[in-house]
């Protein structure tokens, strides 16, 4: 799919220049130069003379036909929430003019700006999670963007569901999974549903009443209705593991929204250089620990 999204002179210099391997993302300013990452090291590619390439508007305008197949208006709703979804689970993201109708965000129009994130299934890098697979609770992966919580979440479901929990993981933006014609091309584990481009209570709500699953996976907790959202599933009886945007636990559980989390899950995984976990906290453990003083 990345060979079929980016134009020609992007496409040879980021398959003659970069270790395609380690791609993360390709970063799209148009009059700036074109950017990359290798599992998170930014870095702006040069041909062979040194040179680097000059993002156009052409070229993103030539993205956005490609990632729409030529119809804008048929994404529209992931257009408004800021992303495309690609085959392969390859995510775009949009920045550009927001057009509003009726005070609500309609559209967004003179698209410039494009971040393109490549999924990458990295067996064994959750192999710090495998006592909380022994012993599993609701779990939370915790770090800045662009820090691995998606690549470590994917493997943690796989091991999840290896272990005989059946996983129904709602994929929002298509990204855990890579699905192509709703079929993962990732390897979430034989026991693992996959609900796609849901909204996140629609899917919640679904997924409980006619699934029947163990736990729950979802990507990226962002807002007051989604953690509300959250209880009504621990409520229920299901289990959840998510990730979240945040510096750190203890910054997470002293904000005024998200400290509700605490209520929720028992496990914190911090991640600190990309991909590594640096700190699980075990909440029931520090309650024991607490009363026996």
């Amino acid at each position: 799919m990345l060979k079929d999204l980016l134009p020609e002179r992007i496409r040879e210099l980021i398959f003659s220049r970069v270790d395609t391997d380690k791609l993360t993302e390709i970063r799209m300013r148009t009059g700036k130069p074109l950017s990359v990452a290798e599992y998170g090291r930014y870095y702006f590619p040069a041909d062979r003379d040194g040179h680097t390439y000059t993002v156009t508007k052409d070229d993103v305008d030539y993205v956005l036909a490609v990632a729409t197949k030529h119809s804008v208006y048929a994404v529209n709703n992931q257009l408004v929430n800021g992303f495309l979804s690609c085959d392969d689970g390859v995510r775009i993201g949009v920045s550009g003019e927001g057009v509003y109708k009726n005070g609500r965000l309609f559209t967004l129009k003179n698209i410039n700006f494009l971040c393109i994130r490549v999924p990458r299934q990295i067996f064994g890098c959750a192999e710090a999670l495998t006592g909380i697979v022994n012993d599993f609770d609701n779990t939370l992966i915790i770090s800045p963007p662009g820090m691995g919580k998606t690549t470590i979440l994917r493997e943690f479901v796989r091991l999840l569901s290896e272990s005989g929990k059946n996983i129904v993981v709602v994929d929002e933006r298509n990204e855990l999974c890579a699905a192509v014609n709703g079929i993962p091309t990732t390897d979430l584990g034989p026991n693992t549903d996959v609900l796609l481009f849901s909204s996140k209570k629609g899917g919640y709500e679904g997924a409980v009443r006619a699934m029947r699953p163990d736990v729950i996976a979802t990507d990226e907790i962002f807002g007051k209705e989604e953690i509300d959202c959250l209880n009504d599933i621990c409520r229920s009886g299901v289990k959840v593991v998510a990730t979240v945007h945040a510096k750190d636990a203890l910054s997470l559980l002293k904000d005024k929204t998200y400290g509700a989390l605490g209520g929720i899950f028992r496990y914190f995984v911090e991640l600190g250089e990309l991909g590594k976990v640096v700190n699980i906290t075990d909440k029931e453990r520090l309650k024991n620990c607490s009363t026996s003083r």
